[in-house]
């Protein structure tokens, strides 16, 4: 599974990265990007069911650190202040990398 949410990470952040390069498909990127972090956020609900203690370290943009357990991080993907504020993509790409090594 940890694969998988690395996979949707990746997408998210290459099409947000060229989402201001072409114009023309923006409408469909903005689409891709709230289905992608729906896809995520159901993903990550899977892995709290799972792991219901689990917390996921977030730097937010002051610097500090705030651990948030697995199935809020879900909840906050569906809105777009949270995933910017706290840097959510970044953050739970990094939380996956750790336990896909484990």
């Amino acid at each position: 599974m940890y694969g998988y949410i690395l996979t949707i990470c990746w997408s998210i952040k290459e099409v947000n990265r060229n989402l201001s390069d072409r114009p023309a498909t923006s409408d469909y990127s903005i689409r891709y990007l709230k289905k992608a972090c729906s896809d995520l956020a159901v993903l990550m609900r899977e892995l709290g069911r799972a792991l219901p203690d689990e917390k996921i370290e977030v730097v937010d943009r002051n610097g500090l650190m705030r651990p948030f357990l697995i199935n809020e991080v879900s909840d906050m993907l569906y809105d777009t202040k949270k995933i910017l504020e706290f840097n959510l993509i970044d953050n739970i790409s990094h939380w996956a990398q750790a336990h896909k090594a484990a």
